[in-house]
């Protein structure tokens, strides 16, 4: 009975997003998203109740805490020889306790989002809006800013460079989520050599895909499948004067990280370490989004580091 209750309340709840979106050309939406969905190729409400039935399917979710204390943060290149000057000096860093998602946030998780706050759904939606077989997908194509939306709207954020590293790699320093071992077929959804693939729609995993390669606290894909957006700004130099405790990036910049790698890139890429930044609007067909929370109560350090670099 517990279980039919939940499946009512959810289906309640999305009956009520789609009368919302339907009867209100007003209906809310994030402040860094605009809705634009409306065209011939996927009209949103044209299969309503098949949206409806996407939106109430079940998919993998719930969140894993990761302890707070030290771990170690960046790159040896004496241990890691593709070690970037982006990814130095290593050093340990302390972290208070936080939770992230164990898994990726999936199609069915961003399509409930969309049927919510009228947000326009990723160009990759072609099907009206994608096919079942893709809903425990990662989403893809998302933007920073509509990948900051998801996760305050799931009353959550995005995680900070340092959580998603932590929680990807554990507190030793390890290349890749299981180890120093390079990625294999069984470990990890990235383009080995020679595979490199480019379809219409990616060849994406499941996102409970992979439990060989998980992190030390159990969760999956943080090598491959899509990258994911983090919190900060990207600043190359940023970890020669970077906070010890905490540390939420530069105050400012022009491009915000992604970590990870992904589905049709080099494993040296997927690296726990590995940085790469985009603009805030980018969307790409690498790169979804895992959302984190802060345990109960303020956070100790939220004050941004103004980054002064030392020589």
């Amino acid at each position: 009975m517990k279980q039919g209750g939940r499946i009512c309340e959810k289906r309640c709840q999305v009956v009520l997003f789609l009368l919302a979106c339907c009867l209100s050309p007003l209906a809310s939406c994030p402040e860094d998203a605009h809705a634009d969905h409306l065209s011939p190729k996927h009209d949103p409400w044209a299969q309503p109740w098949e949206l409806e039935r996407l939106a109430l399917l079940d998919v993998p979710e719930g969140m894993v805490s990761v302890p707070g204390g030290p771990f170690l943060m960046g790159s040896d290149p004496k241990v890691d020889r593709a070690a970037g000057p982006q990814e130095q000096p290593q050093r340990p860093v302390s972290l208070d306790t936080f939770e992230i998602d164990r898994y990726e946030v999936t199609n069915v998780h961003y399509l409930r989002f969309v049927l919510a706050t009228g947000t326009a759904w990723p160009p990759f939606w072609m099907q009206d809006p994608f096919l079942e077989k893709m809903a425990l997908h990662p989403v893809i194509g998302v933007s920073w800013e509509e990948a900051n939306a998801y996760c305050r709207w799931v009353g959550k954020r995005l995680p900070t460079e340092a959580e998603w590293e932590k929680a990807a790699r554990g507190e030793d320093g390890r290349v890749f989520p299981w180890g120093n071992e390079p990625a294999g077929w069984l470990k990890s959804n990235i383009a080995h050599s020679g595979s490199k693939r480019g379809f219409k729609y990616p060849p994406l995993a499941n996102v409970n895909r992979y439990d060989k390669g998980v992190s030390p606290y159990g969760v999956y894909q943080m090598a491959g499948n899509v990258s994911e957006w983090v919190s900060d700004w990207f600043d190359p130099e940023y970890y020669r004067s970077s906070l010890p405790d905490n540390p939420m990036g530069p105050a400012t910049g022009e491009l915000k990280v992604f970590r990870g790698g992904s589905w049709n890139e080099d494993p040296e890429v997927a690296r726990s370490a590995g940085r790469n930044g985009g603009t805030l609007d980018r969307k790409s067909y690498l790169t979804g989004l895992r959302c984190a929370k802060s345990e109960a109560g303020p956070r100790p350090s939220t004050i941004r580091y103004q980054l002064t670099k030392t020589p």
